[in-house]
């Protein structure tokens, strides 16, 4: 089984998120949990704290489960 790491950046403060990206498949929810924290922390890193400060920026993920090979 498979697992599709899917992302959403959302605002706390105005409290709407973007549509959700697949960010890839991995092979196992470990692989897929530590790409998604990996991610998470490069986006914020890559927006900014004036961005992340003034928006409340949080980001989402989860491994969704899959079966295809």
């Amino acid at each position: 089984m498979k697992f599709l790491l899917v992302m959403q950046i959302c605002s706390a403060l105005n409290l709407q998120c973007m549509p959700d990206v697949v960010v890839g498949d991995y092979k196992n929810h470990y692989d897929c949990a530590t790409a998604g924290y990996l991610n998470a922390i490069t986006t914020v890193q890559r927006m900014g704290p004036e961005m992340i400060n003034k928006d409340r920026i949080i980001i989402r993920f989860s491994c969704n489960p899959t079966e295809s090979t």
